[in-house]
């Protein structure tokens, strides 16, 4: 029992005496993921027995009902390759972090050997006050800078502890570390106000590059071309070839590069949280019991679950999954047009028209800011000859879903190559390597950045890519 005074909302009640609600969209009550169990004086009233905590407040007494929350699992952690200790930082033990808008990731490494001593993730725990960047930015700015900051600190603590006790060994034997993520997230680790990321022109005001203390933070581009882009260009080494190459980190904020005669163009896709599950029906991240693969059999839809659990819900890559095979039986058309308004994966989970809507938005966008890369260096879908595909997301992704819903082009399927959480890997190389200091710093100066925001070429390619046809 715990005492309280005035009228609160039942989300911030209970934050404050230390228990974790998760608010997706940021508290504005649109999503509905927050419901929980109630009974008593709550305004609004409980409904089949429930209430958005985001939105419901405290009158009186009152009873709520909260659910353990569910671990992630299947998360890709570091690369496909080994790591080579070439010219590294001082010390024995170096720490690499990607912190990621829904995922934060840690490698514990040995600095003389390059070896791989133990990873660790967990969900960002910012995401109980909104799933994406624009509803964090727009919480710092309304007071809750302070929380955001403490949040991430509280993460970053928590797997540096878990990491070395895998490893055995002490944290104080961390002699150097990589902090690498989006910009934004950078700004709330540092606690500096993200007000310049929130509104035209969306400049930012700081880009790192920079010590703080024993941590490096790399280099961002812009405001929503982060150093874990950076990252994942180190890891490719694709800027070191001459062939032409593109890479996507397909997320809440995709980001794209393109690699051509010399010359990087850089581009920055608002998908929204649908790739991660949210703001889908029965969308959840990589958990157990999330629908991970749909496939056709028999004409008839076969799932796999995350840790082969029961069917609770359905992450990104079963939504594409699922999509690509309603449009094989012809549940739906290409216009996202269900046959229905659910369409039922198994006995409980289901995918709604409004769901399709969603991964269309999503799809659209990052879809047309890879066409826009394309035009804006005269060059063909084709002419790209190598795919580098980036995050977990894409490391889960299949590719042949992905092209038959217009999330990728055909030409792509056979040049794809899965990185895995290649911000993770790029942080780690630059503990192996000091010179990749340096050139980290001249790829983020050299990088020529596409503004989608306002574009005519991105809207007409928005609005062809919106269709679930392949190109």
């Amino acid at each position: 029992m715990i005492f309280f005074e005035g009228e609160l909302k039942v989300a911030d009640f209970l934050r404050a005496h230390g228990f974790a609600v998760s608010t997706p969209c940021g508290g504005t009550g649109i999503c509905g993921r927050c419901a929980v169990k109630a009974a008593g004086a709550l305004c609004p009233a409980p409904v089949d027995g429930r209430v958005l905590a985001c939105q419901a407040r405290l009158l009186g007494d009152a009873e709520v009902w909260l659910k353990p929350a569910a671990g992630f699992s299947n998360i890709t952690l570091s690369a496909r390759q080994d790591f080579i200790s070439v010219n590294p930082m001082a010390g024995d033990y170096g720490l690499a972090f990607d912190i990621g808008t829904t995922t934060i990731a840690a490698l514990l490494i040995n600095l003389k050997t390059g070896e791989q001593l133990a990873t660790a993730a967990m969900r960002n725990t910012q995401t109980q006050l909104s799933d994406n960047v624009i509803g964090r930015i727009n919480a710092a700015l309304n007071h809750q800078a302070m929380l955001l900051h403490q949040l991430v600190l509280d993460d970053i603590r928590k797997l540096r502890s878990d990491v070395c006790k895998k490893a055995g060994i002490s944290e104080a034997d961390i002699a150097h570390t990589v902090m690498a993520g989006n910009t934004a997230m950078l700004y709330f680790l540092t606690n500096r106000s993200p007000k310049a990321l929130s509104a035209a022109p969306f400049v930012a005001d700081h880009l790192f590059g920079e010590w703080v203390e024993t941590s490096y933070l790399p280099r961002c581009i812009g405001a929503f071309l982060g150093a874990d882009l950076v990252m994942a260009l180190i890891a490719s080494g694709m800027c070191d070839a001459p062939d032409t190459a593109l890479l996507a980190d397909i997320g809440t904020n995709g980001e794209i590069a393109l690699w051509h005669k010399c010359r990087l163009y850089c581009a920055a896709a608002a998908a929204g949280p649908a790739f991660e599950g949210g703001g889908i029906r029965m969308g959840l991240g990589n958990v157990p019991g999330a629908i991970d693969t749909v496939r056709v059999s028999d004409h008839v839809l076969r799932v796999t679950t995350i840790g082969n659990k029961k069917a609770v819900g359905i992450c990104g890559s079963g939504l594409i999954d699922a999509a690509a095979s309603f449009l094989e039986l012809g549940l739906m058309d290409e216009t996202g047009r269900l046959k229905g308004e659910t369409i039922y994966l198994t006995d409980e989970v289901y995918i709604n028209q409004e769901d399709i809507r969603k991964l269309q938005l999503a799809k659209g966008a990052v879809a047309a800011a890879i066409g826009a890369l394309c035009k804006t260096a005269g060059i063909r879908m084709a002419d790209v000859q190598r795919f580098y595909l980036a995050g977990g997301f894409g490391a889960h992704m299949r590719i042949n879903a992905a092209a038959r819903i217009g999330l990728i082009p055909d030409a792509f399927i056979d040049r794809a190559i899965p990185l895995g959480n290649a911000a993770l890997t790029g942080a780690a190389n630059l503990l192996l390597d000091q010179g990749l200091i340096d050139k980290h710093l001249r790829i983020a100066e050299m990088a020529n950045v596409v503004t989608l925001s306002g574009s005519s070429l991105f809207s007409g390619l928005f609005m062809e890519r919106m269709l679930l046809e392949r190109y």
